[in-house]
């Protein structure tokens, strides 16, 4: 044999040799990540285990922030939360969804203090309508995005609570539930019409609101009402009613009718 096949062989067993070498290293790196693996899963298991199962992570208090309309107690029978059960597992059994089911919670969040305290976060709903249903001659609350949160009594309404006619309740009216959307469609024009009605600086509160035959008619100071169209150019309509407050005067009693072209100022 020639020296330089002798060379081509000898480097061929080399290679060979080599290709083994990274062959088992490479093996023997992979039983070690698998291995590792299953002891990482091990820990992973044996650690939620005794966090689910020591009593060490028991309930032992609840703090409730956010909130004036519910007690501890109200918030933690309707979160089914129980003093002496694992905190991770209660967190689990979602907490937060059966809280927001209280009418008044807008948005609820439950976060752990360890070793064994819940903290629930509340977002609530204040009312902004006392609307009532004609035909059951009842009151409710409602907020600002439509959302019936209890009855109300009218000798009992608040100032910041709008005195509302006009929405449509169902038979068995759910509290926590939200208005249909024709209702919600009705808060919007009158959001529009207040917005409109403070841009324009006229003097005077807005103290009822009616939806009833297709139209929004506030009452100022509980003596004017005003007629608006709720498919018309708000702003222009608002401008013109400020113009004839303007030469009758602000404690007028009586209504005006903005859907006329030609609105008038008539006495009841």
């Amino acid at each position: 044999i020639s020296k330089k096949e002798s060379y081509e062989k000898n480097k061929d067993i080399k290679n060979v040799k080599n290709v083994k070498t990274k062959k088992n290293h490479k093996e023997k790196k992979n039983k070690i990540k698998v291995i590792l693996a299953f002891v990482i899963i091990g820990i992973v298991i044996v650690g939620v285990y005794l966090l689910c199962t020591l009593p060490y992570f028991n309930v032992e208090s609840f703090e409730i922030n956010g909130t004036e309309k519910y007690s501890v107690e109200e918030v933690a029978e309707k979160g089914n939360l129980k003093k002496g059960r694992n905190i991770f597992i209660q967190l689990l059994k979602g907490i937060s969804k059966n809280i927001n089911g209280l009418p008044y919670v807008k948005k609820a969040s439950v976060k752990i203090i360890l070793p064994n305290k819940l903290k629930i976060n509340v977002v609530e709903r204040k009312p902004y309508f006392i609307a009532f249903d004609k035909d059951h001659n009842i009151f409710y609350k409602i907020d600002e995005e439509g959302y019936i949160l209890e009855e109300g009594n009218i000798t009992e309404k608040k100032e910041d609570e709008l005195l509302t006619y006009g929405f449509i309740f169902d038979d068995e009216t759910v509290l926590g539930t939200r208005l249909k959307e024709v209702d919600i469609s009705k808060i919007e024009i009158y959001n529009n019409v207040k917005k409109e009605f403070e841009n324009s600086k006229i003097n005077g509160k807005i103290t009822k609101v009616n939806f009833e035959n297709s139209l929004t008619t506030i009452t100022l100071n509980d003596k004017l009402n005003v007629i608006f169209p709720n498919d018309t150019d708000i702003k222009y309509k608002m401008s013109f009613f400020k113009n004839i407050l303007e030469k009758i005067g602000e404690d007028s009693v009586g209504v005006i009718d903005m859907t006329k072209t030609d609105p008038v100022y008539s006495i009841f």
